[in-house]
């Protein structure tokens, strides 16, 4: 402490929920953290395993470690009432979020928080969010890459830094969530402006992606082009478990978002995208259209191909790595072939994914600068 021209408290927030495998490490990526300014808040969502257990033993030998334990489990279709239930507690200005099966690399604080003080003050309280890039753990093969975001290229600077404010929202309201959740700090005055962590509708199962495009009408953002944690993809996830519905339902939520909001939207964008109606939710249901195919269920993706051939700004508004997805889903549905979307995966995987390092519990300890 003492190093940092601006050294505002951190609060943490993890939910967590049979995660007996994993909790330790998630801590212990938090105890390592080079900025030691924070607290923890982890809410346990009436875990069965030994979850509770290891938590409480953490809890008990560091007090910025503070834990929330559930009688009753609320699931999946109330994540927010938890994060809400931890964000009554939270005192810091900047909210963290890392799930309990998560991983913060050991500057992924100091990073963020050093990007912060190089703004002038004004400057800073007009950021209601703050991200980076993320790292994914892959538990099937053990393995750990480095995903090369498609949004760093500058031609996309207007989206990805909310620039002028609301402008995020061309992206987001089309179903695209490319916020990484472990990588945030959300400014706590905005967030409660917001009414707290959003989760609309209930059957979205996720609070990130409503809760970024509520923040996107309160304030810029700050991206850091630097990865700043790791995600552990596995088979119990809640993202894994239920990736179609989370799909569905982001594009509900984009539909629900722009009737709420249409004229203020329409205002901060200066009436540019007028049309802009016919392009909600497409990017969601480009991936829905994708996950008919490889059903083989082609009535429903030509249905969902003909509605996201309605939208005008295809060419200004898709990131040039979603034009090439159109095209390849186009390509499968017309031919036939759901394997082509199988060869188009591994080829981009190939080409955008960066291997890193074989996987061993408690590797960020060893990880001072990631290249």
């Amino acid at each position: 402490m003492g190093q940092y021209k601006y050294e505002p408290l951190i609060s943490i927030i993890t939910l967590t929920y049979n995660h007996e495998d994993y909790i330790a490490e998630c801590i212990e990526s938090v105890l390592c953290q080079t900025y030691e300014n924070w607290e923890m808040i982890i809410v346990d969502d009436a875990s069965k395993d030994r979850t509770p257990y290891i938590v409480e033993q953490y809890a008990k030998k560091d007090n910025r470690i503070k834990f929330i334990r559930n009688e009753k489990n609320n699931g999946p279709l109330f994540l927010d009432v938890n994060y809400n239930l931890a964000l009554k507690e939270a005192k810091g200005e900047w909210i963290g979020y890392l799930e309990g099966d998560d991983v913060f690399f050991q500057k992924s604080l100091e990073i963020r928080v050093n990007a912060l003080s190089e703004l002038p003050e004004e400057k800073r309280k007009n950021i209601s969010m703050v991200y980076g890039r993320y790292g994914r753990i892959w538990m099937d093969n053990k393995r750990i890459d480095l995903p090369i975001p498609y949004y760093d290229n500058p031609k996309y600077s207007a989206f990805v830094r909310n620039t002028p404010v609301g402008m995020a929202l061309i992206w987001l309201l089309q179903g695209i969530d490319f916020i990484p959740p472990g990588s945030v700090l959300l400014n706590k005055e905005n967030l409660l402006n917001i009414g707290g962590f959003k989760q609309i509708p209930r059957e979205i199962k996720a609070v990130d992606y409503s809760t970024w495009t509520f923040l996107a009408l309160e304030g810029e953002w700050l991206y850091i082009p630097k990865v700043l944690y790791f995600w552990r993809r596995h088979a119990n996830s809640i993202t894994t478990q239920y990736y179609k519905d989370i799909v569905s339902y982001t594009a509900q939520f984009s539909q629900y978002f722009w009737e709420k909001f249409r004229k203020e939207i329409l205002d901060k964008l200066n009436d540019n995208y007028i049309e802009f109606e016919r392009c909600i939710g497409i990017q969601a249901k480009l991936e829905l259209a994708k996950l008919a195919i490889l059903e083989r269920d082609f009535k429903t993706s030509g249905k969902l191909l003909k509605e996201i051939a309605k939208c005008p700004y295809i060419e200004d508004i898709f990131p040039d790595i979603f034009k090439k997805k159109l095209k390849v889903v186009r390509l499968a549905h017309y031919l036939r072939m759901p394997f082509i979307l199988k060869i188009a995966l591994e080829f981009r995987r190939k080409i955008l994914d960066k291997k890193y390092a074989e996987y061993k519990p408690f590797f960020f300890m060893d990880l001072k600068d990631i290249d």
